[in-house]
């Protein structure tokens, strides 16, 4: 009986296609950055190479799609000023299933592991709203961190993120309903990086209804939600709000609007020894970061241990394809004011993000991409940009 099983199996994985993959993929990067709220000053202007080697085995059996892929990031950071290399380990392991027409399930599980330099790449573990079937491939992974604890750029980081994801157009023509489910954790992996990157891990869950009244229009609404509990005793709870409507000019051009409010509840953290040292009077006790503005003198605002404020959601984007058999061209520009939970502090503050990014197409195996962008704290964070 056994031997009939495995019979089975092998004719059905036989019957399937198997196919492997491998592909090469090097980011070069200019970054410039406020001057640190605390530490050691940073050089303002700076230069990091990385090269993301991937190999990965697909399984598709045409309802069913599994694919596992490791793909090492090899960093080599400020070569002109401060040289070294840093090595992350990333496996990723996908898989969609398609159980009946108009009813598609993925799911995803990412791992990172080694060191990370804190003010590029800090694997997040995805945001709000990142799209679950492409983890680490999305801007809340690249967000870097500021202000960093003194004495300390580089720790040995753990981040894992498990997503869980449905999409139907049961509904009705026109309509598609999706939803995600996940948990993350990430954070500094030893009792000194833990000082640095505080470790934190929660839930987290979106749901997301589209209607397409003409076929140059698309509405959807969205909410979001996100826990996170820090190491340090901090929390940070965002539940968001958002409507969008994309509009096609032409079949070149789309235009995309989101309008939205988030509610943030955030708890500083229970346990802090900067703010005893007199050696940093503007150390807020959750890690170095004051959000709030000062009253007049020298005595600081205080801070309140726990904090319920009302954040903007806004997104407007910009995206034009410029068609061509030599280099196919696509290009958004995308700005957007989004809660931002602070990886050192737990608290939460609108952030600001203005994007430019494209790539072209310059054959069916060879893509060319670049991103230039600034992000910063808005109500008056310090040395956030």
């Amino acid at each position: 009986m056994l031997d009939a099983a495995l019979a089975s199996l092998w004719l059905e994985v036989a019957s399937a296609s198997v196919t492997y993959g491998a592909a090469a993929r090097v980011d070069t990067r200019a970054r410039s950055m406020d001057a640190q709220a605390t530490g050691e000053a940073t050089s303002p202007l700076a230069a990091d190479m990385d090269i993301v080697p991937t190999v990965g085995l697909k399984y598709d059996d045409g309802s069913a799609v599994a694919q596992v892929e490791y793909a090492p990031r090899i960093s080599f950071r400020e070569a002109t000023t401060h040289p070294r290399t840093e090595v992350q380990h990333v496996g990723r392991l996908l898989g969609d299933w398609r159980p009946g027409r108009g009813l598609t399930l993925h799911g995803t599980q990412e791992f990172v592991l080694g060191q990370v330099n804190l003010f590029t790449n800090l694997p997040l573990g995805g945001g709000l709203g990142d799209d679950p079937t492409v983890p680490g491939d999305t801007p809340a992974t690249d967000v870097p961190i500021q202000p960093l604890p003194e004495g300390v750029d580089t720790v040995f980081f753990l981040s894992s993120l498990t997503t869980l994801a449905a999409e139907t157009v049961w509904l009705g023509p026109g309509w598609r309903l999706s939803g995600s489910a996940g948990f993350s954790a990430s954070g500094g992996l030893d009792a000194t990086a833990k000082e640095a990157v505080p470790f934190q891990y929660g839930p987290r869950a979106q749901l997301s209804l589209g209607y397409a009244p003409a076929p140059r229009h698309a509405l959807a609404t969205t909410v979001g939600y996100s826990d996170s509990r820090f190491s340090t005793g901090a929390r940070a709870t965002v539940t968001t709000f958002t409507g969008a409507w994309t509009h096609r000019l032409d079949r070149r051009t789309s235009l995309e609007a989101g309008v939205g409010v988030g509610v943030a509840y955030s708890v500083r953290a229970t346990a802090d020894a900067t703010a005893e040292d007199p050696e940093t009077p503007e150390a807020t006790p959750s890690g170095g970061r004051r959000l709030t503005t000062l009253q007049v003198g020298d005595t600081p605002a205080v801070e309140p241990a726990q904090r319920l404020e009302l954040l903007p959601d806004l997104t407007l984007a910009v995206s034009h394809r410029v068609p061509s058999r030599l280099a196919d061209f696509n290009g958004r520009l995308s700005a957007r004011v989004t809660p931002f939970v602070d990886r050192l502090t737990g608290l939460v503050y609108p952030r600001a993000d203005l994007t430019l990014n494209g790539t072209w197409a310059l054959g069916p195996r060879f893509r060319l991409s670049g991103t230039a962008g600034s992000a910063f704290a808005v109500g008056g964070a310090v040395g956030d940009r």
